[in-house]
């Protein structure tokens, strides 16, 4: 499951020219699905769009609805010591950033169904969906993220698009303040990493290539007899760097093919 959150001001849904949907300050999230999804996969989203600190320390949506306030300064001007002590003067702390979530500001949450969020380009120019769950499964599990989201924040301070129409959204990105949220991968992995096929084995041969050019040049060239005055500690120590290079060709190639067989299994396997 993947999400794009922003934090915002404001933000709107409109299909069909008619405004349905609405909030003030808070988050608008992009939501997708995937095909393997779970139950579990909601759960943690639900958990991390709740807690993730995006606000300032000195933001809240009951203040100012719709707007970022920050209290403006006071009117400089002589103070006697009665006007102390009639009305103190507060200080203000400097804002810190990433220090609320939209729980603690008591923002409101715009979610938007987006299938497109797993689509790929990677072979050709026409995005592939493969990977996003069809629309007959997706639109209940997709409601279901809706239900667990408004159980465990405010019902009235959930708003959602509409399922699989056209919609425009207007969105008044904050700062702008945008995440990448996915509930399998937390952090950009190595191309060998990815989900490719195709581009595992063009890197399986790529390495396996290079290794057998490496032993062929070494097999058909004759040693060079080493330089008048050079001791054989330095020729051992010549020959042990060339056998760690080829040492760790090895290994690339090896953990290529590894990660080519673990990727290309059914999603079943995977997930068992």
């Amino acid at each position: 499951m993947r999400a794009v959150l922003q934090r915002v001001i404001q933000a709107s849904v409109e299909v069909n020219g008619q405004q349905i949907s609405k909030i003030r300050q808070g988050l608008c999230v992009l939501v997708g699905l995937s095909i393997d999804d779970t139950p579990a996969d909601l759960d943690f989203m639900v958990k991390k769009l709740l807690s993730v600190r995006v606000f300032d320390s000195n933001q809240h949506a009951l203040n100012a609805p719709g707007t970022t306030m920050v209290r403006p300064p006071r009117e400089q001007k002589e103070r006697t010591q009665e006007d102390e002590e009639k009305e103190p003067v507060e200080v203000e702390e400097q804002a810190k950033m990433w220090a609320k979530s939209v729980v603690d500001i008591e923002g409101e949450i715009l979610c938007v169904s987006q299938f497109t969020l797993y689509g790929s380009v990677i072979k050709g120019s026409k995005p592939d969906f493969h990977l996003s769950m069809k629309s007959e499964t997706s639109k209940q599990m997709y409601h279901d993220f809706l239900d667990r989201l408004k159980k465990a924040y405010q019902p009235d301070r959930i708003k959602d698009g509409e399922f699989g129409a056209m919609m425009l959204v207007n969105i008044a990105n904050d700062g702008p303040v945008t995440l990448e949220l996915d509930s399998r991968k937390f952090e950009y992995l190595p191309i060998t990493h990815q989900s490719n096929p195709a581009v595992f084995r063009a890197l399986k041969a790529s390495a396996g290539a290079n290794l057998k050019g490496r032993e062929t040049a070494k097999q058909g060239k004759p040693g060079k007899p080493g330089k008048e005055g050079s001791s054989e500690k330095q020729v051992q120590e010549k020959q042990k760097d060339e056998g760690g290079k080829e040492d760790v060709v090895r290994a690339v190639a090896g953990k290529m093919a590894e990660t080519l067989t673990l990727d290309t299994e059914p999603a079943s396997e995977k997930r068992a």
